[in-house]
């Protein structure tokens, strides 16, 4: 591949800037070029055309901002993973706001940017996709191990130190897709010894699929980490504080953040901390404090608007009364009118809790079937969905969704949205399942459907679950012990808790 073959998109509302980056390529040779001023332009075009680099502007503080339209189409699986993504930004920042993705290849660069770092990304991406083509073929294939072996055949190859970087990254990645955990980490302890962020960050992932919290824990309490990287400690210091059962530790994180600085995923994540740690004064200043903030932006506004009137149903459906319910009706009043614009989902959604809180179950039912029967690529919309069948009774319907929305997480980049989405299938799951034992015969109902399904490395994890929530079956136990076997995995935090539980 020559730059003159590559096909480039540029994604940034300025047409100054648009202009700029475009006479800059042109300069370089690089002529197949599309420039998108709206985000909607891009996504229509992504439907029928692939793109081998995106340059993106970054626009974190922004309702629909890049960062969280490239998670999305990354998992819809509608950007190739040898696409590289190239953000551009007026200050200097960490590379806090991407998402931890497995294959694209990602850079930040500051504005304003020379010829000779566009000249530089351009070659690195042609000569990285060339080395590692076959690679690449396997992996958009998902043969995860045949692109494995024919990386480590190449690790011999005396490259420059962004191709060992980018060929390192791809294979600690690979095994991780795998379930090589043990593998991975030892790839990666000399590298992370050497502070090599993304290797350290890795290693960070590798702890957590080995449920070895505490060496987490010590990572994110770096404060070297905590400085270059405080938006990925957000979001998984409250993951982990709710896993860890220290959930105070999740309030004091959203309360000590810079709102300011907050995406819209974050302030999701961070009013849903709140919202479950009971934290009521809090929440309502976290309210008042992002109006006076976004004051003159309409459509965050109205996001803010949307997002407490949800708040308020949660409220009165984890604890029903007369004026939970009030309050609920009234916001959903207030938001009527711009919400069945912008999300009529959501809203019918809510009328819908308003329903069954007012005792109309009949027509409920009958608008939440219909409602169910679009598919929702929305793990948090699909988690609601079953909270609205508990109430109803209807628990099969119930268990369908949860079991949906388990299988969407399990798909989802770990970063801000896996974070929002893990925790509220974690309430949720809760509030349905509210003993030990009904909770382990849903593990134990969930892990039956992965192994059918011959999902073997997810089984293992959700069968690892129904052992620790109490259920003392050897036929759980075999079950586990042959997905194991199945998936491929050599080393996971379950083998030892079915050996401990067994003992």
């Amino acid at each position: 591949m020559q730059l003159h073959n590559l096909n480039i998109a540029i994604i940034d509302k300025s047409k100054t800037n648009i202009e700029l980056l475009t006479t800059t390529l042109q300069s370089l040779g690089a002529f197949n070029i599309i420039a998108f001023s709206h985000t909607q332009q891009f996504l229509n075009e992504i439907e029928t055309q692939q793109f081998d680099v995106l340059f993106l502007d970054h626009n974190i503080e922004q309702l629909h901002n890049h960062y969280d339209m490239i998670s999305d189409l990354i998992f819809a699986d509608k950007l190739l993973p040898t696409t590289r993504l190239i953000y551009l930004t007026f200050k200097e920042t960490s590379f806090d706001y991407t998402c931890e993705y497995p294959f694209h290849s990602t850079q930040m660069i500051t504005r304003p940017f020379n010829t000779a770092q566009i000249s530089e990304q351009l070659k690195q991406h042609v000569l990285q996709i060339s080395e590692f083509k076959t690679a690449y073929q396997f992996i958009s294939q998902k043969h995860y191990k045949r692109a494995l072996l024919h990386l480590k055949d190449l690790r011999k190859r005396n490259y420059p130190n962004y191709l060992k970087k980018a060929r390192n990254q791809l294979l600690v990645n690979l095994l991780q897709q795998l379930g090589q955990y043990n593998i991975a980490k030892k790839l990666l302890i000399p590298l992370a010894d050497r502070h090599i962020h993304w290797a350290c960050w890795s290693l960070f992932h590798i702890n957590y699929e080995l449920k070895e919290l505490d060496k987490c824990k010590q990572f994110l309490a770096t404060p070297l980490i905590q400085k270059v990287y405080p938006v990925r400690v957000f979001y998984w210091q409250i993951y982990l504080s709710w896993q860890t059962n220290k959930r105070h530790i999740a309030t004091e994180q959203v309360l000590a953040f810079e709102l300011e600085k907050m995406s819209p995923m974050m302030f999701r994540l961070g009013i849903i901390t709140l919202h479950a740690n009971q934290e009521v004064e809090a929440l309502d200043n976290l309210f008042n404090r992002i109006h006076s903030i976004r004051n003159e932006n309409i459509a965050y506004q109205n996001f803010t608007n949307y997002l407490k009137t949800k708040v308020l149903f949660l409220s009165a459906l984890f604890e029903p009364s007369k004026e939970h319910t009030l309050n609920a009706k009234q916001s959903l009043i207030n938001v009527q009118k711009t919400m069945q614009m912008d999300n009529p989902d959501e809203f019918s959604t809510l009328m819908i809790s308003l329903m069954i809180l007012e005792g109309n179950h009949g027509p409920a039912k009958e608008k939440l079937i219909q409602l169910a029967e679009k598919s929702s690529d929305d793990p948090i919309q699909v988690i609601f969905l079953a909270f609205l069948y508990h109430h109803l009774g209807e628990h099969q319907d119930a268990f369908e969704c949860i079991y949906t929305a388990h299988q969407l997480i399990n798909r989802q980049l770990k970063n801000c949205q896996h974070v929002l989405a893990g925790l509220m299938h974690k309430i949720v799951f809760e509030k349905i399942y509210a003993t030990n034992k009904a909770r382990a015969q849903a593990y134990e109902k969930i892990g039956r459907r992965l192994y059918t399904s011959a999902e073997y490395k997810n089984a293992v994890k959700i069968y690892g679950h129904a052992l620790n929530a109490g259920i003392q079956s050897n036929e759980i136990q075999s079950r586990l012990d042959e997905c194991v076997h199945l998936s491929g995995i050599t080393d996971h935090y379950y083998q030892t808790q079915m050996h401990r539980v067994s003992a």
